[in-house]
């Protein structure tokens, strides 16, 4: 275990005092850069202003598009991330595919900018795709846990921010955001986003 997994791991056992609610929370985008180049970003809540001493501890991206949804080109900017699961047409919706980024560690270190988006990592897809997938919405996903495989798709990041002055705070993962973009992307945004 890296020492930034093992701090923060122990930060949660350790902590009684965490701040949740929109003061700690980062949204994710899914957001079209090009005809064929696609971003995941994450953005912090308005009340928050991230310091440059954060560290991220895990984290998690999770796709919903067609069964026969390809990707290629996985390049990272925020973050190291690797596809660690797939599901392709689970009884909850035969027709998706549930593709899964797992957060490995934070290099290249992702940097939280209040008020600002950061992006995470990008991918290419062939535009036939364009506007047929979206981020995983942890609330209202057929998909989610528990489910028929028994798998845990969804969105997670968790961050510890060591340079407010005011303690160590944390970062959670609080929903989805979306942005115009060129396609007419159907994004889930979470109820509770508070924007």
């Amino acid at each position: 275990m890296n020492t930034v997994k093992l701090i923060f791991t122990i930060a949660i056992l350790s902590c009684t005092t965490f701040v949740f609610g929109q003061e700690g929370q980062l949204f994710f985008s899914l957001q079209q850069i090009s005809d064929i180049t696609w971003g995941v970003f994450v953005k912090p809540g308005d009340a928050i202003s991230p310091s440059a001493q954060t560290a991220a501890g895990s984290g998690q991206v999770t796709i919903v598009a067609p069964i026969d949804f390809q990707y290629a080109n996985l390049e990272e900017f925020g973050g190291s991330w690797v596809e660690n699961a797939r599901v392709n047409g689970p009884q909850e919706a035969s027709d998706k595919s549930y593709i899964s980024f797992g957060f490995v560690n934070d290099n290249p270190r992702i940097q939280l900018i209040p008020n600002e988006e950061t992006l995470l990592f990008t991918f290419t897809t062939d535009a036939v795709f364009n506007g047929s997938f979206h981020l995983f919405d942890n609330q209202n996903d057929p998909f989610n846990t528990p489910n028929s495989y028994e798998t845990n798709p969804g969105n997670d990041l968790g961050m510890l921010d060591f340079g407010t002055g005011n303690g160590m705070q944390t970062y959670q993962y609080g929903g989805n955001y979306q942005l115009p973009s060129k396609a007419a992307l159907a994004v889930f945004v979470s109820d509770d986003e508070g924007k």
